[in-house]
């Protein structure tokens, strides 16, 4: 039995030596110890944070808002870009139909002019309303590139024939302004009337806008000489 009880308590030696290294934790005696660890142990992650996590943050937030920016102002060009594209397209559907309309509507003098006298005719038979006379006048609109002739000339009619003449000239295919209509006299109680007539029609002048162009060249040419010549002085 004491054998029993001295190798029990060989035993229980070692247990009781081990547990002697560990003391029990006193908040008296270590919380103060604790608190400084723990406070170190936050000034150091502050100091990480600061140090390392705050400027990658803040590059990225900065980073962010620029690509949002950037987005802002690829959208708004793309809009521009869309209302400038509008725009071109517009300018060049309008510049297309100046073309044709001086093109194919105006022509040239050569070209129509004869045409356009025949049309006249044509009418005037169609509806028993015939010139007797006309006076043609021709001026040069060098600014634009255009010729304009007018032509004048009495008609003597009834009112219902000249009343269909007229609205078929305004109906031709012919580019035709009727600029005036005086009534200058009246036969046979009204159903005879003497009218006179004027009216426009334009041809495209383009040699007017070249030579207007080379005339445009040589001035800058010579003011250009001018204002070398006064460098050298």
């Amino acid at each position: 039995m004491n054998a029993l009880r001295s190798s029990t308590d060989k035993a229980a030696k070692p247990a009781v030596k081990r547990s002697s290294y560990w003391r029990r934790f006193d908040l008296r005696r270590d919380g103060v110890r604790a608190l400084i660890a723990l406070v170190a142990l936050l000034l150091v992650n502050l100091g990480v944070w600061w140090t390392f996590i705050k400027p990658l943050n803040d590059e990225i937030t900065a980073k962010a808002e620029l690509k949002e920016a950037a987005a802002e102002r690829e959208t708004a060009e793309a809009q521009n870009l869309d209302e400038v594209r509008a725009v071109h397209a517009h300018v060049e559907a309008v510049q297309a139909g100046v073309r044709r309309f001086f093109d194919e509507m105006l022509s040239v003098r050569t070209e129509r002019w004869v045409p356009f006298q025949r049309a006249l005719h044509q009418v005037g038979t169609e509806f028993r309303v015939t010139p007797q006379r006309a006076s043609i006048g021709r001026e040069q609109l060098e600014q634009e590139g255009i010729d304009r002739a007018a032509l004048s000339f009495p008609l003597e009619g009834g009112y219902e024939n000249l009343r269909h003449f007229l609205a078929r000239l305004e109906a031709l295919d012919q580019f035709l302004i009727i600029r005036s209509v005086n009534l200058r006299n009246a036969k046979e109680g009204g159903n005879a009337l003497q009218l006179d007539i004027q009216v426009e029609t334009y041809f495209n002048a383009p040699e007017m806008r070249e030579e207007l162009e080379r005339e445009r060249l040589w001035k800058e040419k010579q003011r250009a000489r001018g204002r070398r010549s006064k460098g050298r002085r």
